[in-house]
């Protein structure tokens, strides 16, 4: 069989091989003289510091290994090919506490990665990164999980994706710096907290971001005032102190770990505040049983913008099937209900083949445009 993929050009190559991880690009420089040199140009580094079965080592083993892998890494980066720039660096550790090595790769990847664009660090210890992870001038889109809490200074000026998942040791005043040096971010995720503070009134300390679409957060240390004129809103937070204010542009809301049984009137309550909605998700968390009164009047964007809905974790409780016929009786405009329903069989009353039935009965009666979908 004709060796075709060998055929194509090293930019191709490349650029498949910029999918792998690093340490498996490595490997495919045995497969001939035409890929032995390859690994040298990809422009994507993934770097995974984890052994399989390092959860069984003693400590000795375990640094000693881990000390080895790091060397391996600081020379990979020596050797690879210095005018191919790096576009794309992901760099995870697990169980590792050697705090300098970690530093010094990842400093000498950010030298000379020339025009690096997506930059990835996820950590599973708080340590201080190379001041030159805030000052890239090239940065496009930038994760840390973990981030440090010391920062000199951000200075971002091209970053448009910034997600901070997990911040323990941040605090609101940390974040104001660090979104001070990111002018057009049009997409922001902001995590947990340990050191979490009230939000109220917090928006106004933050420097404003003209162009943000999209806020992920599930963190107090933002307040929502500060994301109202995105477009796109994922939060597990409905609190009466976020309702003050109207969210103008908001077209796709995602509530997440929301108790329906305990959240209803909030959840009304903030649609009302949403008047050009066009789709809605909500992912649900178990409740208690209840029956509750059904708004009047319905949220103007329920009736006259809704487009789609999705109810995740459905298991068919009577709140929940009770939100769902409200939408569906209300929503004019509806044209994709979907349910999806928890990967265990597992349902307060009917079994899934009768929930499935009965809500199609229940859409019959009210919509005749709109697709219902189960997963």
């Amino acid at each position: 069989m004709a060796d075709i993929i060998s055929s194509f050009p090293d930019s191709i190559l490349c650029y498949i091989l910029s999918f792998l991880p690093t340490k498996q690009v490595v490997t495919t420089s045995v497969l001939s003289k035409r890929w032995k040199l390859l690994w040298r140009s990809v422009p994507s580094l993934d770097f995974h510091l984890r052994a399989p079965d390092m959860d069984y080592m003693n400590y000795e083993s375990r640094k000693l290994f881990l000390s080895s892998l790091l060397f391996s890494v600081y020379n990979f980066l020596l050797f690879r090919e210095m005018e191919q720039p790096i576009h794309r660096l992901r760099f995870t550790s697990r169980g590792f506490h050697n705090f300098e090595s970690i530093e010094r790769c990842i400093k000498t990847a950010l030298r000379i990665s020339g025009r690096l664009e997506h930059l990835h660090i996820n950590l599973d210890w708080v340590v201080e990164l190379p001041s030159t992870v805030f000052t890239c001038k090239t940065l496009v889109v930038l994760e840390l999980i973990m981030p440090p809490k010391k920062f000199s200074f951000v200075d971002l000026p091209l970053l448009k994706i910034l997600h901070l998942r997990y911040v323990p040791s941040f605090e609101c005043e940390d974040l104001q710096r660090f979104l001070s040096g990111c002018p057009n971010l049009e997409d922001l995720e902001v995590g947990s907290s340990l050191a979490e503070k009230s939000a109220s009134n917090t928006a106004e300390k933050f420097h404003k971001l003209p162009k943000l679409i999209r806020a992920n957060i599930h963190t107090d240390l933002v307040s929502l005032g500060f994301v109202k004129n995105v477009e796109v809103l994922v939060t597990d937070r409905i609190y009466k102190e976020d309702l003050g204010f109207d969210f103008q542009n908001l077209l796709q809301l995602e509530l997440t770990r929301l108790e329906l049984s305990t959240k209803w009137f909030e959840v009304l309550e903030s649609l009302k505040h949403c008047p050009k909605l066009q789709a809605l998700v909500i992912d649900i968390d178990e409740g208690r049983e209840a029956l509750l009164p059904c708004p009047d009047p319905v949220p103007t964007c329920i009736s006259l913008h809704l487009r789609t809905c999705r109810l995740n974790n459905f298991r068919g409780s009577v709140v929940e099937l009770q939100f769902a016929e409200f939408i569906m009786k209300n929503a004019h405009y509806l044209r994709t209900m979907k349910f999806c329903f928890p990967n265990y069989y597992a349902f307060d009353s009917l079994t899934r083949g009768e929930l499935t039935r009965y809500i199609s009965s229940c859409m019959k009666k009210s919509s005749d445009t709109c697709m219902l979908s189960f997963e």
